[in-house]
């Protein structure tokens, strides 16, 4: 579907509240607090809080809504995907969804890569998420390896860790 651009979005209000506030609050909950596409922790201390619509508001607009279409998301995240949508784009609340499947991390790079072991067409979908999230960006990869030496130092609770999936 092709973005419409007559359409504006804004959130309504819920008892002289924005809904997006609300929201916010009940994903942050369920995400512990970390982008549910590259895991970033904690929100809002050095990436703005933000709802992404995976499929976007533009394109399904009856969706803006929609618990199943919403996730708590980095500003980095959200910014790289902008409006873009792909139906193999992988969805992080599907059941059976598991980061080793489609996703390798490069623990001297840092960098995350499909899984060669995966299926062909996971492989690619796995390519998709990264290249419309922007995973691999410079910034990211630091990001990551920094985290290795953090939890190598130190106890930790695995909540406490960005980018959790590397320490399952």
């Amino acid at each position: 579907m092709l973005q419409n651009p007559n359409v504006s979005f804004y959130w309504h209000q819920y008892q002289n509240r924005s809904i997006n506030h609300i929201l916010i609050e009940a994903l942050e909950e369920f995400t512990a607090n970390h982008c549910a596409f590259c895991d970033f922790f904690p929100l809002g201390a050095q990436s703005r809080q933000t709802i992404e619509h995976f499929r976007p508001k533009s394109q399904y607009p009856k969706l803006a809504y929609v618990w199943h279409n919403l996730f708590l998301c980095c500003d980095v995240c959200q910014t790289a995907k902008q409006e873009k949508y792909d139906k193999r784009l992988l969805k992080p609340d599907v059941t059976g969804y598991e980061f080793h499947r489609y996703f390798i991390v490069n623990q001297t790079t840092g960098e995350i890569k499909p899984n060669p072991r995966a299926s062909i067409e996971d492989q690619e979908r796995a390519k998709i998420t990264i290249e419309f999230y922007d995973l691999n960006r410079t910034v990211r990869k630091k990001a990551r390896l920094l985290e290795w030496i953090k939890a190598d130092l130190q106890a930790y609770e695995l909540d406490d860790l960005s980018y959790r999936f590397m320490f399952v």
